[in-house]
């Protein structure tokens, strides 16, 4: 009976102790599980602080002083006129010399005028007979003594000979060349002596109250400078004084024999300071002078940063290096080009856009940048 009782007794101790072990593993399971989710989630936290590696592109409004890439240009006169006497002759007087400053209606040129002088008389002569008859025969006519055919055909002839004498006399007039505006001759092709003919060129006006600047563009680059697009034109002559122009023409075909268009450059010349055939280095801005008048910022920013939210509303992320943080902004975009997006708004242009790592950032997520 002891023997039995005993063996009962051990069965339940054993049956006991198998229980605490079991227990004892499960607790151990659990704290092996807490610890790894532990483990994890302390993982995640130190991620989530991490700060997130960013590439960013340095904005900025064009300061085309400090810009490297420049252009060189020409200066031309903002209006050449060709002076040509509209008749024939030995020139008698030319009394203007090149680079001289002439003004409105000041001579320039004049051939012999005795031929046509000497024309002009006789069709006067004419002309005053014709005038004598016709008042004549309108007499009688009036009267009625003679047929209104009569009078008609005397009327007619004092037409045609009034119609002859201000055509001689207009050859008169044309022996002289006075000066159209005022400006500079800049060239004489002939002399007093020589002979000149209609149309033939004898001198050159250069009007430089304004002045143009050509400026050879290579056609990969030609697109950027639309008429209106802002300059500035430094001149070595004039001690690298800046003045500002604004783009007025752009060539729709190259340059013969070169692969660059003309782009024209009209710039004010009041005190015409800046003379035809001056050199000159050009810097164009990104400000185009609108409908109204007024500049508007080209900012150009790459593509892959602007970003689209929920509501197809348009951001891009800026770095705060202060905060080393990201901070979105909201921008209004523009045309796209070759080299970009145009901002219209939303950006200030000092800004350093993030370019890469956007995916991996929110507002004000920790960042390191990259290419600093």
């Amino acid at each position: 009976m002891f023997s039995i009782l005993f063996d009962i007794n051990l069965k339940k101790v054993n049956r006991t102790n198998t229980m605490n072990i079991l227990k004892r593993q499960k607790t151990l399971i659990v704290l092996a599980l807490l610890g790894i989710i532990g483990g994890c989630n302390k993982g995640e936290q130190e991620s989530a602080s991490s700060p997130v590696n960013v590439a960013v592109w340095q904005a900025g409004l064009p300061d085309h002083t400090k810009d490297p890439l420049n252009y060189i240009g020409t200066v031309t006169a903002g209006k050449a006129i060709d002076l040509s006497f509209q008749v024939s002759g030995t020139v008698t007087s030319f009394p203007v010399l090149e680079g001289q400053y002439v003004t409105k209606g000041q001579l320039i040129a004049a051939v012999d005028e005795t031929v046509y002088q000497t024309q002009y008389q006789a069709q006067a002569a004419q002309l005053r007979l014709a005038k004598e008859n016709y008042e004549r025969i309108s007499e009688v006519f009036r009267k009625g003594s003679i047929a209104e055919i009569r009078m008609l055909e005397a009327r007619s002839q004092y037409e045609q000979a009034d119609a002859a004498a201000r055509a001689t006399y207009q050859n008169v007039a044309h022996t002289k060349i006075h000066a159209p505006v005022s400006g500079y001759i800049g060239a004489k092709l002939l002399d007093a002596g020589a002979t000149a003919g209609p149309g033939v060129t004898i001198a050159k006006l250069l009007d430089i109250s304004s002045v143009n600047v050509d400026v050879p563009v290579p056609e990969a680059e030609i697109g950027k400078y639309p008429k209106g697009t802002q300059a500035t034109v430094r001149i070595a002559a004039l001690q690298n004084r800046a003045l500002k122009g604004i783009v007025d023409q752009t060539a729709a075909i190259a340059t013969a024999g070169s692969p660059n268009y003309t782009v024209k450059i009209k710039l004010p010349n009041a005190d015409r300071s800046v003379k035809p055939g001056m050199a000159c280095n050009v810097f164009f801005s990104n400000k185009l002078k609108t409908t109204a008048g007024q500049a508007t910022n080209n900012l150009v920013i790459p593509i892959e940063a602007v970003q689209v939210d929920e509501q197809g509303k348009r951001f891009v992320y800026v770095a705060d290096t202060l905060a080393n943080k990201a901070a979105r902004k909201q921008v209004t975009v523009g045309n796209l080009s070759n080299d970009g997006i145009a901002i219209t708004s939303g950006l200030s242009g000092n800004e350093k856009i993030i370019t890469s790592g956007i995916h991996k950032i929110t507002d004000s997520t920790s960042i390191n940048i990259v290419n600093p």
